[in-house]
């Protein structure tokens, strides 16, 4: 299928400031699709260092909710996390070029912990374009002082793809968070919350209450091998036939401990059971990578 031309709103920007307050820059430029998707995720991470990173390293303020108690963290604040991308092509009687980018970080503190993703899908032939989707989550939880196992969480999804029938989609929820395992070698933790979406540009642009359970869960095989894997399904908070329901996971190898350097084996899918009219209801992304710790 062709891709959709279309002229994105200048109000981009304000749009978001006033929905949430805290969404990434207006990306959507008068750029191609291909460099607006890139922008938005070096502007994520941007944001997640600049905003989300405290200017001084030393001691900060972590309010928990639990009757005004106040815990002060006095440990460095430091993001971990990884940076991968694969790419695979052909030339000769054919062409072809596809490749992805995925920026994983995450910020853990005594009852804190911060996590961000960012995932870039582009593809081409010697014909057009054949993928460019751009999917990001951020996502903030705080756990409760007497009990750390629950805890509060709120976060924000932001995707674009050129070939859906609408300009982006925002989202925004909120909710609890349940700790059932976290041992070295595996973690499951379970949440339900609600929130709202909208599909901006789309035949219905107007927000959409919005129901959440998900989970994510880890598991350590050797020291040098482990599998993860997340779901987040949204059904509609008046209509339960119509939903969305994110998934990815995957396999990652220790390549080499110095380099840090790690493969990864890993899929991506966004299912929205109502798709607008021109659209199929599943978008399924998967590939293989190197990925670089830091």
């Amino acid at each position: 299928m062709a891709a959709r031309q279309r002229k994105l709103p200048s109000r981009f920007l304000s749009e978001i400031v006033d929905s949430f307050g805290c969404f990434p820059p207006d990306c959507h430029s008068k750029n191609t699709m291909k460099t607006k998707n890139l922008q938005c995720l070096l502007n994520w991470t941007a944001i997640c260092f600049a905003v989300l990173t405290p200017r001084s390293a030393s001691a900060q303020l972590d309010f928990s909710i639990n009757a005004g108690d106040v815990v002060s963290n006095v440990d460095e604040q430091i993001w971990t996390g990884s940076f991968g991308s694969g790419l695979n092509g052909k030339t000769g009687n054919s062409e072809n070029l596809d490749f992805n980018l995925n920026l994983d970080m995450q910020r853990r503190l005594d009852l804190r912990t911060t996590k961000f993703q960012a995932n870039y899908f582009f593809a081409k032939n010697q014909i057009a374009t054949t993928t460019d989707r751009f999917f990001s989550m951020l996502r903030d939880e705080r756990d409760f002082v007497q009990n750390p196992q629950w805890s509060w969480f709120g976060q924000g999804t932001y995707e674009n793809d050129e070939f859906k029938a609408f300009d982006y989609r925002l989202a925004m929820h909120t909710g609890l968070a349940y700790k059932v395992f976290e041992y070295d070698d595996r973690f499951l933790k379970l949440r339900f919350g609600g929130g709202a979406s909208r599909q901006v540009g789309g035949v219905n642009d107007d927000w959409v209450g919005e129901i959440q359970f998900g989970g994510d869960w880890e598991k350590k095989f050797t020291d040098r091998t482990r599998a993860y894997a997340a779901v987040d399904y949204f059904p509609n908070a008046s209509d339960f036939s119509d939903y969305r329901l994110n998934t990815s996971g995957g396999l990652e190898f220790v390549v080499d401990d110095a380099l840090n350097l790690n493969f990864r084996i890993f899929f991506l899918n966004i299912y929205d059971s109502t798709p607008e009219p021109g659209n199929v209801r599943n978008d399924l992304d998967y590939g293989m990578a190197f990925v670089f710790g830091f």
